[in-house]
């Protein structure tokens, strides 16, 4: 089976991809909608998130390897030493099978095909390939996360205090 999958519209910020990925609570950016699709955001003012799918463009090898260290807890200070070795599937890796993401953002403001958001984890030049508002019946509040998640994430709150979930 293949699947083609044609982008909706691109990322843009001025961030630097260093800058992303060390930022915590993400950055500023904008979803820039190409024309032929900006219909399609009729609607959308007023909801405070926005979850976007994107393509991630810039993993430049897809790796057969299935289980990693989650690397993100080293920019909080944790050793990758100390962070357990698990699925790629239980973790935010852009390295995966399919490098897709899934992000939610806060919208700040939309002016005609521009969507200008924070809370972005995603690089300058992003392919977006769909939008859907964060809407109540997506959230979960009783969620449960795993013991080694768990311990990493107290560690964490325990030094930034202001961090309240990753």
């Amino acid at each position: 089976m293949e699947i083609l999958l044609k982008p909706i519209g691109v990322i843009h910020t001025s961030k630097s991809d260093d800058e992303i990925r060390d930022a915590i609570k993400g950055v500023e950016g904008v979803v820039e909608v190409f024309q032929e699709f900006s219909e399609g955001l009729e609607g959308i003012d007023g909801f405070s998130h926005i979850i976007l799918i994107a393509y991630l463009h810039k993993v430049s090898k897809l790796s057969g390897t299935l289980k990693i260290r989650p690397r993100k807890w080293l920019r909080l200070g944790i050793d990758l030493k100390e962070v357990p070795e698990v699925g790629v599937f239980a973790s935010d890796s852009p390295v995966r099978p399919n490098p897709i993401a899934l992000t939610i953002v806060k919208l700040k403001k939309r002016e005609g095909r521009f969507l200008y958001v924070e809370g972005l984890d995603l690089f300058n030049g992003t392919p977006v390939l769909d939008i859907k508002p964060y809407t109540p019946s997506r959230q979960v509040r009783d969620i449960t996360l795993p013991e080694w998640y768990r311990a990493l994430l107290d560690r964490i709150k325990s030094v930034f205090p202001q961090v309240e979930e990753l």
